[in-house]
């Protein structure tokens, strides 16, 4: 693909907002990834008001993570970074030390990453019931099934 149609794909993917099927192929590649490292979670999406567009409830998630992955999805979609960058920023020390909810839940810890296009937040995943860790390769795997690629550097800022 030439720089041109790179460019413009980006713009016309930046002005159209995630659609159910997109979270729905997105939703089906984090269950396969959190199948294949063994651990249920729950996977929500928003758009980039926050407003919920899809949630999933693998069976043995834990009860916990059907507050947090919507959650962390929120988070990510309205700070407009993932919620393992907003955790170093909120963390003792850091540029946003305490911050607290703001007009909704507020997860400072990975597992909620943004969806772009270019710098257009279209919307944000929510993956819990593992590890940090594991929520959050789980959230770049079906990112990247979106995509057909890897996640852009800086994906999850």
């Amino acid at each position: 693909m030439s720089r041109i149609d790179t460019i413009l794909w980006t713009e016309l993917a930046a002005r159209r907002p995630l659609r159910l099927a997109d979270v729905t192929r997105m939703a089906a590649r984090a269950e396969l990834e959190a199948r294949r490292l063994g651990v249920p979670v729950c996977i929500a999406f928003c758009d980039g008001a926050g407003t919920a567009l899809l949630f999933h409830r693998m069976e043995g998630a834990l009860p916990a993570a059907v507050t947090l992955a919507p959650a962390k999805a929120w988070t990510a979609a309205t700070y407009r970074m993932g919620t393992d960058a907003l955790g170093a920023l909120t963390a003792a020390g850091g540029m946003l030390a305490g911050l607290g909810p703001a007009g909704g839940p507020v997860v400072p810890f990975g597992g909620g990453l943004p969806i772009r296009a270019g710098a257009a937040v279209l919307g944000a995943i929510g993956i819990s019931g593992g590890s940090v860790e594991q929520d959050m390769q789980i959230a770049r795997k079906a990112i990247a099934a979106h995509w057909g690629a890897a996640p852009s550097e800086g994906q999850g800022q």
